[in-house]
């Protein structure tokens, strides 16, 4: 099979379906390719799965998880 660029789909936070690991280390960043395209069908590269969660809940995730999160009383 013979792949084309346009043929790559990317994750785009907010916008799509959301996307997350199948190791489980956490939803794909946005702009990172999660598969491609062929005859109108999504195939997800083999390290990537739908994501159980919707975005907001992986917002929230990475906020209470980010370490360099300041937080002003």
């Amino acid at each position: 099979m013979s792949l084309k660029s346009s043929q790559i789909i990317y994750s785009e936070h907010h916008y799509d379906e959301c996307f997350e690991f199948q190791s489980g280390k956490g939803r794909v960043p946005e702009g990172e390719a999660i598969g491609y395209e062929v005859e109108a069908k999504i195939i997800l590269f083999d390290d990537i799965k739908y994501s159980e969660y919707d975005h907001d809940y992986w917002d929230n995730y990475e906020l209470e998880n980010d370490v360099d999160r300041i937080v002003i009383p």
